[in-house]
């Protein structure tokens, strides 16, 4: 969990640090040095700043993350100490970071903002592209494994005489999934050995098959579920077409925009310095022996 904590204090933006003055005791939840002030508002809204899904993670363990905040607060004020902003690395990463910021806040009001999918859009897209929908026949069965085809016939025996098909398997199979009664899951054709799926393509739900041999050894084989290929809904898929609209929306407008900037400016590039560099980065030939 410490870890945890440390990554999403990652992603939070730097704590607000205030006085001492202006605010009543009741109001500052931490004292640094004297120096400085953490208040339950500061520490409040650090935590809303992050991601939704963190932030019930965070309530949970709030005194953990408070000593996270405390200890982002005694280490920056140590590196102002030793004057570590003044740092010309320091500086140039910190100018790098501000120009990312700035970008980011730059496309969110001129392109995400602008950018709006209609229920006309979704519904027409989903109608000219319902193959990508298109979902698969669907089975799931369960098996009993066993290593010689005597045992395996000896299992279809029991259950011709009654039975239970998961007891049975959590009782006699050497698979894995004996300790689930046998239940291989899910699958699609090609997830499987071929001769499991050839048995059950050709089963019906309840049904038990005679033994299928694989590399693995002897199965026996009761097909639980079967659903046929179908494309699925519009209300199944309705976030996914917005979203994958949004998306592609964003980028034809980022590139009209950036478009449209090139358009205004000059921009002059040294073609001969470029191809220049390009030969410094060929790693020179090693010198014949």
């Amino acid at each position: 969990m410490k870890h945890k904590i440390s990554l999403l204090l990652s992603l939070a933006v730097l704590v607000s640090l205030s006085g001492c003055g202006g605010h009543s005791d009741k109001e500052i939840l931490v004292r640094i040095d004297k120096k400085h002030t953490i208040t339950l508002k500061d520490f409040n809204d650090r935590i809303t700043r992050l991601p939704k899904r963190y932030q019930d993670v965070i309530k949970k363990n709030k005194r953990q993350f408070l000593d996270e905040v405390v200890i982002d607060v005694l280490l920056y004020n140590e590196a102002l100490r030793q004057k570590l902003e003044r740092d010309e690395d320091v500086k140039k990463v910190m100018e790098e970071a501000k120009k990312k910021i700035i970008i980011a806040r730059l496309l969110q009001g001129d392109v995400e903002e602008k950018i709006t999918v209609s229920d006309k859009e979704i519904e027409e897209y989903y109608s000219a592209n319902k193959e990508k929908f298109a979902m698969p026949e669907v089975f799931r069965a369960s098996h009993i494994l066993v290593k010689t085809n005597e045992e395996a016939r000896g299992v279809l025996a029991e259950l011709s005489n009654g039975a239970n098909f998961e007891e049975l398997a959590r009782a006699r199979s050497v698979d894995p999934t004996s300790k689930i009664g046998g239940d291989i899951g899910y699958f699609t054709k090609g997830q499987l050995v071929p001769e499991i799926e050839e048995a059950c393509f050709n089963m019906q739900v309840g049904e038990i098959s005679g033994v299928v041999k694989t590399k693995f050894g002897y199965h026996v084989i009761k097909l639980t579920e079967r659903r046929p290929p179908h494309v699925k809904n519009l209300s199944e898929v309705r976030d996914t077409v917005r979203q994958s609209l949004q998306r592609l929306k964003k980028r034809a407008h980022f590139i009209k925009y950036v478009a449209k900037l090139k358009e205004k400016a000059t921009i002059s590039i040294n073609e001969k310095l470029l191809d220049d560099i390009s030969h410094q980065e060929k790693p020179a030939k090693e010198p014949e022996k």
